[in-house]
């Protein structure tokens, strides 16, 4: 019987041992596989880039970290996801846009891999499926503070992609920002029904002019008619000053760096701790004060003194939470 005993015991060491053996082999290396809805150069994608690039120089959690992209990913979504997936070599499969369908199709075939998607247009899928969402409101209200006090007609505009949540939130933040400094500010709002269309863009802009806007928001990217018309004109997801630098007065930026972190910090947690995926049904996202977003000002443009005053002083206020900007996402409409 002692022998029994002696040997049970020395068993339950031995799985013990094994388990505190497996549990000590921690991930040395993370590797994912970006889905790029356009080329690496659009905004963005360009946004997303940086702030990866960002992430992996800091190596979270110590991790060697290597990205692949593939690029102008829509059409095919479903099958580039299954690609990766089925190559057993990419723990997070990461989509810069709208992928549920194409997730919502794979992700039960892969419970090993992690899935990601972000913006606007898609649902909570739960499990493997993660969602981020990037909200550049607020930076975009200090944006807007900006246009209010430069504008001369009082007519401001907004030329954007689509009535999406990911346009609306900055858009309608943008206006809000305007008419605190200028409550005699009337919009016009375009969207071109278009992801890319420079002949829409310079289309809808060249409009709004004609109709006396010369502060214009640029969400879809006519900067070459703000330069010959010489107005105003306001970027975002990356400082767009180097496209018209006469005619950008400052872009909101998005950052994605907290976004990816706390992606990578999911799948860390399943990795040591064990069990699976459990990703919450609601979008996650961040704040600027948390790092998510900014404002950058074209340093060349020439912005008064006590414009430039108003703006910063909203800008502090904003990220340090004493000023909270509301997320509006409904579809903004003209005076």
């Amino acid at each position: 019987m002692r022998r029994v005993w002696g040997f049970l015991l020395g068993l339950a060491f031995a799985v013990a041992g094994l388990a505190a053996g497996a549990q000590a082999e921690t991930p040395t290396k993370l590797k994912i596989a970006g889905v790029l809805s356009a080329g690496k150069d659009a905004p963005w994608e360009a946004s997303f880039i940086a702030s990866m690039n960002r992430v992996i120089a800091a190596k979270p959690h110590g991790l060697a970290i290597e990205v692949n992209y593939t690029e102008n990913v829509y059409e095919n979504a479903e099958q580039v996801f299954r690609t990766y997936a089925e190559t057993g070599e990419y723990d997070i499969v990461f989509g810069d846009t709208a992928y549920a369908d194409a997730i919502e199709a794979v992700k039960d075939e892969f419970p090993e891999t992690m899935f990601v998607m972000s913006g606007s247009g898609n649902r909570g899928l739960g499990g493997n499926a993660y969602w981020v969402f990037l909200h550049a409101h607020e930076p975009a209200y200090a944006m807007g503070m900006l246009a209010g006090q430069l504008t001369k007609s009082n007519v401001i505009g907004a030329v954007s992609t689509f009535p999406a949540e990911d346009t609306n939130d900055q858009i309608n933040a943008f206006f809000a920002g305007a008419k605190e400094v200028n409550p005699a500010i009337k919009k016009k709002i375009t969207y071109i029904q278009s992801w890319y269309d420079p002949a829409k863009s310079n289309e809808a802009t060249t409009a709004q002019i004609a109709a006396g806007a010369d502060q214009i928001f640029e969400m879809s990217g006519a900067f070459e008619v703000c330069q010959q018309e010489k107005i105003g004109c306001y970027g975002n997801y990356v400082d767009t000053a180097p496209y018209a630098p006469d005619a950008i007065v400052a872009s909101t930026i998005v950052n994605w760096d907290p976004h990816i972190n706390w992606i990578i910090d999911q799948w860390w947690q399943v990795k040591t701790a064990g069990g699976e995926f459990n990703a919450p049904m609601e979008a996650k996202w961040f704040t600027w004060q948390e790092g998510a977003g900014d404002l950058v000002i074209n340093p060349t443009y020439p912005v008064p003194a006590e414009a430039l005053k108003v703006v910063e002083e909203a800008s502090a206020k904003i990220q340090s939470g004493a000023k909270p900007v509301e997320l509006n996402l409904e579809e903004a409409t003209s005076d």
